[in-house]
């Protein structure tokens, strides 16, 4: 069943499909809070509480595109979560990084996953020095496969600053980069 239909009939009354929306966007609504927060345990509440005030809000939902309307939840909630953390997103970020593989799940890596990790760890460490809104482009981007005018809705500015935040992004990986292989 498709998402408008799961919602029709979910405001007409037959609430339990709500728990087929929850099954088919909870991975990548937790794998978003756990990007954006850095904080895997925490990540769990937050994905929860996502999906907690889309039930609370669900006969006011109008659909458009159910996917980026989770986003747009999710990130609130992450915000409101850095700011009531009082040190910040930067500053949770500066901490030991959790690995990329600890958000998705993995438990045992054969060599290619070791050196999959290892790039990946140096990524999301690249990645940790850009400012809050370029990392969350990319995030939204890369990872949520979100378009720019998607992103945009989300995170309540034009296409235009969403294609600066991710070039400008991407410019100082690629510097940072090839400033630690010299």
């Amino acid at each position: 069943m498709d998402d408008r239909t799961l919602i029709y009939k979910i405001q007409r009354g037959q609430k339990e499909l709500l728990n087929e929306i929850a099954e088919k966007y909870y991975d990548d609504i937790y794998r978003f809070c756990c990007y954006l927060t850095g904080q895997r345990e925490d990540s769990y509440d937050l994905a929860q509480e996502t999906f907690l005030k889309f039930i609370r809000y669900v006969e006011h939902y109008r659909y458009r595109n159910l996917k980026g309307y989770l986003l747009t939840i999710a990130r609130n909630v992450c915000m409101d979560y850095l700011r009531q953390e009082k040190s910040g997103f930067l500053t949770v970020l500066a901490g030991e990084p959790e690995e990329d593989s600890v958000c998705r799940g993995a438990k045992e890596e054969s060599r290619d996953e070791i050196s999959e990790l290892v790039e990946r760890q140096f990524f999301w460490e690249e990645l940790r020095k850009l400012s809050q809104n370029q990392r969350e482009a990319l995030i939204l981007y890369y990872y949520s496969g979100m378009k720019i005018r998607e992103i945009a809705a989300i995170t309540g500015v034009s296409i235009s600053t969403v294609k600066s935040r991710l070039r400008q992004g991407m410019e100082k990986m690629k510097k940072s980069m090839e400033e630690n292989d010299k």
